[in-house]
């Protein structure tokens, strides 16, 4: 692993040396050793044909390598023995392929048998592509292998155009990878590529090192590297700028700029600017343009927009460029357009325009793609109207037909239910839950077997939100659960003999009239569903194939509004369970809480929240792609339900309460 040191040095020295342009001609592509910086930038070079075995034999041993580093995930390898990766890349113009070649030192290896193990729990691989690369923003398609176990994820779903083979080594392994794009591979173009090498070790401490920079890059392009097809000719040069940051925090909002060539807009690169504000890279002669798109970005819980940037165009010559103009950046200013009186107590038609005009701008200015909204005033429904698209690609507009995942507002629908049951007595929620359905995952921790129904419907079973541990005993503090609510789903099934989906329909959905909710995967969802979005790029994430009880609802917000109707109107449960599913048995955490006067909390599988117009109750929901949230203040019975298939639409879901009934705070 000499060679990979090597260039390290060769790296430091070139940055530290350098302060002029450089010019550097490449002969062949076994003599293209092109000094490198801090981004993930790579170039290919034509090869021949290899023989897909793993071992490496044919490839040239000067050829460059680029280090697999970034330890975004788990614990930093102790050192180069424990974990560390490089790779070789190169193309064929005849077969439309792209040939990836890794070397991974790795002193232990953890495989586990059992195909249901995650990706987390065992040593494994994975490829990124993103075939269309557009400056706009273009799909991502991940190909892993975890263990011995093979997924895709994103816009491809089988592993169609990629082939890997590997072999395990003294100390480690060799990959090989074989890429058949649909695309026309084309010396001068660039494509969107990252690698991931994942190592668990026997102590259970878990890496996982990558390339590129930062992790979920299914859903975001920008994470990934960039690897420029040249031709051996090709002479480049290294380009530095500045960016001036004094009103951006990289620490929690990282920062990239865009650098493209004029002459050929097929070549493109992401530079990220480091804390100084600094960035360089090494990039074909020519003109260019280099800018700081603007987009939404997460910083904490809420999402801003990069205020637009003027673009510098610079040329690349023979001898150096001209120092490029300092690039600003800044946060855009928010849409003020929270009324000061919430719009629900004086609605008429200029409050409908109002509504457009409100949702128009979150959407502008934060990229929510669609949205369905209800407005619900003295207990009926007064306003309904969908916005924008299923999909930003295909711009098939959202109709009222169109469905939304509802990610964890699925949990007080089953609630309602469970509490039907427990109405009639086929379920007791005091009764501990390893009586009806022992956990055998959880056999490990005696304190389980105290869980009750009861517990998880008000998050304080002592599970977390996802994981089979107990990470505290039942009843002794709050802890939001998914994992608890998905248990009580396998009790409910085992007492009654019923699947769920079927439990749904007879208890909720046919008593009151419910429609447009699906649990599950089926020909008739996929007509009518839309993609959700991160980054305002579809996601393409598959439908759950079973019901999820704590999350896999799909539907609109008007037909959820006869769910709010149902509670408000105390149809389908007794009073006094009407009484417990809507009282407070455990406030959440104050840092929640709209108002620090005002707690908040969970009833029974519903939150509740103190106002000055009273209770109300409610729920969001979060499934990263998804963004939702329905709420009714009880004695007004007034209220908004409202559904957004992005990841920025918890602008709008945070801010609803504001908006439509208690005014700007």
């Amino acid at each position: 692993m000499g060679t990979t040191t090597d260039l390290f040095q060769i790296s430091k020295t070139f940055c530290s040396l350098l302060c002029f342009f450089l010019v550097l001609s490449c002969k062949d592509n076994k003599a293209n050793k092109i000094p490198m910086t801090d981004d993930a930038i790579a170039y290919a070079y034509d090869m021949e044909e290899i023989t897909l075995d793993g071992k490496l034999s044919e490839w040239p041993k000067d050829m460059q390598r680029y280090p697999i580093k970034n330890a975004e995930l788990g614990e930093a390898p102790k050192n180069d023995e424990d974990f560390q990766g490089n790779f070789r890349i190169g193309y064929n113009s005849d077969k439309n392929e792209i040939y990836v070649a890794m070397e991974i030192t790795d002193e232990s290896v953890i495989i586990e048998k059992d195909e249901n193990s995650f990706w987390d729990n065992q040593d494994g691989l994975e490829l990124y592509i993103n075939e269309k690369s557009l400056k706009s923003g273009s799909p991502v398609s991940q190909f892993s292998e975890y263990g011995n176990t093979r997924n895709t994820y994103g816009e491809r779903k089988a592993w169609d155009i990629v082939e890997m083979k590997k072999t395990e080594t003294q100390n480690g392994k060799t990959v090989e990878w074989r890429v058949k794009l649909d695309k026309k591979i084309e010396t001068g173009m660039s494509l969107g590529i990252d690698l991931v090498a994942i190592d668990k070790d026997e102590d259970d401490s878990f890496t996982w090192i990558s390339w590129g920079k930062g992790t979920q890059k299914v859903t975001n392009p920008e994470r990934l590297g960039n690897v420029l097809f040249m031709s051996p000719d090709t002479k480049f040069g290294l380009v530095k700028g500045k960016v001036n940051i004094e009103k951006i925090d990289l620490k929690q909002s990282p920062l990239k700029v865009r650098l493209s060539q004029l002459q050929n807009e097929k070549i493109w690169v992401w530079a990220h600017v480091d804390s100084l504000g600094n960035f360089s890279t090494v990039l074909p002669i020519g003109d260019y343009e280099v800018d700081i798109p603007t987009k939404v970005v997460q910083i904490g819980y809420r999402f801003y927009r990069l205020a637009p940037a003027n673009p510098t165009v610079f040329s690349l010559g023979k001898e150096s460029h001209e120092p490029l103009t300092i690039l600003n950046a800044e946060l855009a200013e928010t849409p003020d357009v929270i009324p000061e009186k919430g719009l629900l107590f004086d609605f008429d038609e200029k409050s409908k325009n109002q509504v457009d005009e409100i949702i128009d701008a979150y959407q502008k200015f934060y990229n929510i793609p669609g949205v369905s909204l209800a407005l619900i005033k003295e207990g009926k429904v007064i306003y309904h109207k969908v916005y924008g698209v299923k999909n930003t690609e295909t711009k098939e507009p959202v109709d009222e037909k169109t469905l939304f995942e509802a990610a964890s507002i699925t949990k007080p629908v089953f609630a309602f239910v469970l509490l039907r049951l427990a109405d009639r007595g086929i379920i007791d929620l005091d009764r501990p839950l390893h009586e009806y359905l022992p956990f055998d995952q959880l056999e490990k921790y005696p304190e389980y077997k105290k869980m009750t129904a009861r517990h998880i419907l008000i998050h304080r079973s002592g599970l977390p939100n996802w994981g089979i541990e107990m990470i505290n005993i039942p009843g002794e503090k709050y802890g939001y659960s998914g994992e608890g609510f998905e248990y009580l789903k396998r009790v409910v099934v085992e007492i009654t003999g019923k699947p769920i989906e079927q439990l749904l329909d007879e208890e909720l959905i046919e008593p009151n009239g419910l429609y447009h909710m699906e649990f599950s995967d089926s020909e008739e969802l996929r007509k009518v569903v839309s993609d959700g979005h991160i980054l305002n790029r579809p996601t393409y994430w598959n439908i759950p194939q079973e019901a999820g009880m704590a999350f896999s609802m799909h539907t609109e917000a008007m037909a959820f509004a006869k769910y709010a109707q149902t509670i408000l109107e105390r149809r389908g449960l007794k009073p006094d369970t009407y009484n417990e599913f809507l009282t407070i048995h455990t406030e959440s955490d104050k840092e929640y809480w709209n108002d620090e006067n005002k707690p908040e909390g969970a009833g029974l599988g519903i939150f509740i929240r103190k106002t000055d117009y009273g209770d109300t109750f409610y729920h969001g929901g979060n499934n990263g792609d998804f963004k939702c949230q329905f709420e009714v203040y009880d004695k007004l019975k007034m209220g908004y339900i409202i559904y957004t298939n992005s990841d920025t639409g918890s602008e709008l879901t945070m801010d609803a309460w504001q908006i439509f009934v208690e005014g700007k705070k």
